[in-house]
């Protein structure tokens, strides 16, 4: 705060303790609602007042239902209930029914809000209307169900102090289970109109790099580090409520900080930020508070979801007194089905010293909770027909009995080749693992067990994976489910229609050479009662074969094994040699014949084939591959001296090196490992990639830098020298800053005539710490300009984002002009004329007849007439339109003059 600053309020305290000042009111407040019935709601305005300012305490407020209509609401809580702080807390409740449908916005507008807010119209806040607003959607309650808003469970009053972290949660609760979403915005003063000569609390009182506010919009965490100066500040936020990604409510919150200066510390909290649970676990967690000055007293008090649950209520194991640190409780919380949710559920610690009584020193601390549910148990498959497979799951699924039919059923998803991902209690759902429903919503059981039988497009020999997920949503008035929250995934079944074919198993390049390179090949038999023996007897023959193409496939020779009874030992594997396994990907299927008939092949594997990308002190690997099963991770291998290492394990098909050095080569293979998923192959299955090299090379030019352009409009309130109207560009050094910039050289520098046009180079300095560049353009002084970094080999990095600055046209016409022939003063030109793309200059005599125009800025009139006829002496009157050429490149009125021009002869 500055020196004039702070006398203002000190003068404005004193003229309070005299009381001469106008009664101040409103320092914080929202509007809350709940829906009673299709088109009814019940609203309450709360109100948080100066409750020393009892001429301006209302009874009664008037409130705007959105629709044409208002209500004057009395006070539902009698006088207001006063607390420490010289506040009053009031909640003004009333019933109102829509005449349809629609989005509403309920609002309430109150004169005054309290003096000396230190960021809104300071120092005359008083003068400034208190206003708020909260929108509601009424949807179709058959089937969306009610929409509450949210319940704002922390109250809008906090206390900060100077230097000292201050952290504020509103700690919005649906008890929709609707996503919740926080916004900083500008306090309102009327609808549509923000309040005047509004600062965000760290801009009111020396800004600077530690004084910074944020808001987490998930959280909704507001933090202000640190406030500089004592006083009252004002932030208004929005809280936003969606429901399946659509907006349906805001309520917006204006609320208040003291800030004060204070001789001691607020209080720490221990515990951990987030948790996630199975429905029927309880949590208990231990929160510890401590306070850096020893001999205060601490207590703790909680608020959120939890606390209000309709089943199991949460509980803190103190007592909410003052006593002695370190003060060590538990939070409590027996979860239930019916607690299952998609958002989470969010705890707002406070711990609160005794350093000034009652309203001594606090700070917050949020825990966020998810409580999922269990995944459905013991999921198992099997053929039911040539076209159908049965999956089947436990009947004594943990949260199908729940109040309100929260529990809803399952729902059944396929995939075609597993998918073995770890199951993680914070991740419900099968969205993005590939998995498509065949059943979304069954309870379909024997009475021992719940099932689905899908016969929906099902392919001979294809892998077809399955997990089960259990569902729940509430309920509209009519029975309909709404907001669905799915459980975590059931562990996965995998199987094929029947396994009457060969299944390719392996397909690994064991040497890399470009004449005489080894590739593994093995596969197992079909299943005997798949394939029915007796339908189709022996002998059997497997004939391998192989593409380079994966389209057209052949024999290859000496790869056709035979047996007479399917229960003699076959050969199931062989050494594929002389191939190109250097710079060639090979793809193998092997064709099963019955009674020397063909009976059926297995589906193509292909072998992974690495590919080496080289840039400047980097390798960057990739490879492919076409296999029946499913890869989940790849482990990276490099050539140190005379033998491989592994150094790295991935799940991604892709991998950049980075410690390497240029100009050296660098050899690697990757192995992959996967699985079918079925309990007749082998679980995991190893394949090895070809040996490949890549030699990292300097063809990268370094980062872009940071520019900044100063124009010297800037300047031109002062007395500039026109020798100064030039655009100087400044940029950062990126010299071991960012990657490849170590060796950087020097740096171009490109110019735009606007944002629309080219950019082009203008000029190179050759010194990596010279780092400005003056530049006039041909027209104007508006343009774009960019910069990038050169290395010591001449190549170039990204060229930077653009920085445009605009034209600040100066024109000044003067008064009266002599074109008398004398040699002076004969011409009406500008007195200023600076960056003017054009003019429309029109001069009018007193009678209002045009006698001039151009639009030449110059203008040049020797004071005659189009026809050459000199105008008489005397007053003329002109208007003259000026206009400039924006970096937009597109040309806008920025000046309009008007005057009289005095010609003498």
């Amino acid at each position: 705060m500055n020196i004039r600053k702070q006398l203002i309020l000190l003068g404005f305290l004193l003229l309070s303790c005299i009381g001469s000042i106008k009664a101040t009111h409103n320092r914080a407040g929202e509007i809350t609602y709940r829906q009673l019935g299709p088109l009814t709601i019940l609203a309450t305005i709360t109100t948080y007042t100066k409750a020393s300012s009892a001429s301006a305490d209302r009874d009664t407020l008037e409130l705007f239902w959105g629709d044409g209509t208002s209500t004057f609401v009395p006070r539902a809580n009698g006088q207001g209930e006063v607390i420490d702080g010289d506040i009053k807390i009031n909640y003004y409740t009333a019933e109102h029914t829509y005449p349809g449908r629609a989005t509403y916005k309920l609002s309430f507008n109150d004169p005054n809000r309290v003096g000396n807010i230190q960021n809104v119209n300071f120092p005359n806040s008083v003068d400034v209307r208190f206003y708020v607003e909260t929108t509601l959607t009424l949807t179709n309650t058959q089937f969306q169900g009610f929409n509450n808003s949210v319940e704002l469970l922390q109250p809008p009053i906090d206390f900060a102090c100077v230097n000292s972290r201050f952290i504020h949660n509103p700690n919005a609760f649906d008890p929709d289970g609707d996503s919740i979403s926080y916004e900083l915005i500008v306090p309102l003063e009327s609808e549509g109109m923000e309040v005047p000569k509004y600062e965000l609390p760290n801009e009111a009182s020396f800004p600077g790099p530690d004084n910074v506010i944020s808001l987490d919009p998930v959280t909704g965490d507001f933090v202000w580090d640190s406030p500089k100066s004592p006083g009252e500040y004002n932030i208004a936020i929005r809280i936003n409520e969606y429901r399946n990604g659509v907006l349906l409510n805001s309520v917006i919150r204006d609320m208040q900080i003291f800030v004060d200066i204070c001789t001691t510390l607020p209080p720490e909290i221990d515990v951990v930020d987030e948790i996630c649970v199975i429905a029927g676990e309880e949590i208990n967690l231990p929160v510890t508070v401590t306070d850096p000055d020893a001999d205060e007293l601490v207590r703790l008090s909680a608020t959120g979801g939890p606390f209000i649950s309709a089943t199991n209520i949460a509980f803190l194991t103190g007592n909410g007194d003052y006593t002695v640190q370190p003060l060590r409780e538990r939070f409590i919380w027996q979860t239930t089905c019916e607690d299952i949710s998609d958002s989470y559920y969010q705890v707002v610690f406070r711990a609160q010293d005794n350093s000034r009584g009652e309203t001594g020193l606090a700070n917050l601390k949020t825990l966020r909770i998810k409580v999922v549910g269990p995944p459905p148990e013991d999921v198992q498959g099997r053929t039911v027909s040539d076209d159908a497979i049965r999956i089947d799951w436990d009947f004594d699924y943990a949260c199908k009995d729940t109040e309100d039919d929260y529990f809803i059923g399952f729902s059944v998803w396929r995939k075609v080749n597993p998918n073995p991902f770890e199951v993680d209690s914070c991740t419900t759902g099968l969205q993005g693992r590939g998995y498509i429903p065949v059943n979304f919503l069954t309870n379909q059981n024997d009475g021992s067990r719940y099932f689905h039988v899908d016969d929906f497009g099902l392919e001979k020999g294809r892998i077809y994976c399955y997990r089960v997920l259990a569902n729940f949503a509430l309920r509209t008035p009519s029975g309909n489910p709404f907001n669905i929250t799915e459980s975590i995934p059931s562990a996965e079944i995998c199987l094929q229609l029947s396994q009457d074919i060969p299944l390719i198993t392996e397909v690994s390049v064991d040497r890399t050479e470009v004449f005489d390179g080894v590739i593994d090949i093995s596969w197992i038999k079909p299943l005997a009662e798949d394939l029915d023996t007796f339908e189709n007897p022996g002998p059997y023959r497997y004939v391998l074969k192989r593409s380079t193409d994966g389209q057209v496939y052949t024999p290859i020779p000496g790869a056709d094994f035979s047996t007479n009874s399917f229960a003699e030992p076959v050969q199931l594997s062989f050494r594929d040699t002389g191939l190109n396994t250097l710079t060639a990907q090979y793809y193998y299927t092997v064709d099963f014949y019955s009674d020397n008939m063909l009976y059926g092949s297995s589906l193509p594997a292909s072998s992974v084939f690495l590919n080496i990308t080289s840039s400047d002190n980097l390798n960057t690997l990739s490879w492919d591959y076409d296999v029946p099963w499913q890869n989940y991770k790849y482990k990276v291998f490099r050539l140190e001296g005379i033998q491989y290492e592994q150094i790295a394990v991935l799940e991604e098909e892709s991998f950049q090196d980075f410690d390497v050095v240029n100009d050296i080569q660098y050899c690697y293979y990757v192995e992959t490992e996967g699985t079918y998923g079925l309990s007749s192959t082998p679980q995991i299955l190893l394949n090895l990639s070809q040996e490949a090299c890549g030699t990292p090379i300097d063809t990268v030019g370094p980062c872009p830098p940071q520019i900044a352009v100063e124009n010297p409009c800037d300047l031109l309130g002062e007395n500039v020298n026109p020798s100064e109207l030039i655009n100087t560009i400044s940029w950062s050094s990126v010299l071991f800053e960012c990657l490849n910039s170590e060796d950087i050289q020097g740096y171009n520098i490109y110019y735009s005539s606007s944002l629309s046009t080219s950019l082009e180079l203008i000029d190179y300095i050759d010194d990596e710490t010279f780092n400005t560049y003056e530049h006039l353009p041909n027209e104007g002084i508006n343009g774009c300009y960019a910069v990038s970094s050169i290395d010591s080999l001449g190549n170039e990095g990204m060229i930077s984002d653009r920085v445009c600055v605009d034209n600040c046209p100066v024109y000044a016409l003067p008064n009266t002009f002599t074109p008398n022939n004398d040699g002076a003063n004969e011409l009406f030109i500008p007195l200023e004329n600076r960056f003017v793309f054009s003019i429309d200059l029109k001069v009018y005599n007193r009678w209002g007849n045009l006698v001039f125009q151009t639009d030449d800025p110059n203008i040049n009139w020797n004071g005659t007439m189009d026809n050459g006829t000199e105008v008489d002496e005397g007053t003329y009157f002109y208007v003259c339109a000026v206009f400039e050429q924006t970096n937009e490149g597109v040309v806008r009125q920025s000046l309009l003059l008007e005057g009289n021009i005095q010609i003498f002869r």
